[in-house]
């Protein structure tokens, strides 16, 4: 008789982790200050607006209320890829930067 059995296998099983998924995503934009030097947007899988909103604002490690309608504007799209609901993905983009004049130099 071998060692292996003599002792006592515990198999623990699990139900596996339910997520919940969607295939539309938000897209919260800065509604104001677009002369900022850099914006922040908000791409948030989520149902709702509302939903969205409230995700990346328990998310968002600066502490932007993007629960502001007037702050915030929201659009969204549906996609054919299923993201997990409560993933919040921020992303800077560097403001649009305006033309500067051309001065010749005299020599």
């Amino acid at each position: 008789m071998s060692d292996e059995d003599d002792d006592p296998v515990a198999e623990i099983t699990s139900p596996p982790v339910q997520v919940r998924e969607t295939n539309r995503l938000w897209r919260l934009t800065p509604a104001m200050n677009l002369l900022e030097k850099s914006r922040q947007i908000a791409i948030v899988p989520a149902e709702t607006e509302d939903e969205a909103r409230a995700i990346a604002a328990m998310a968002d490690p600066m502490g932007r209320d993007w629960r502001d309608q007037h702050a915030f504007a929201a659009d969204s799209i549906a996609t054919p890829e299923w993201d997990v609901v409560g993933d919040v993905i921020f992303r800077s983009t560097p403001a649009p930067t305006t033309p500067k004049s051309k001065r010749s130099r005299k020599v």
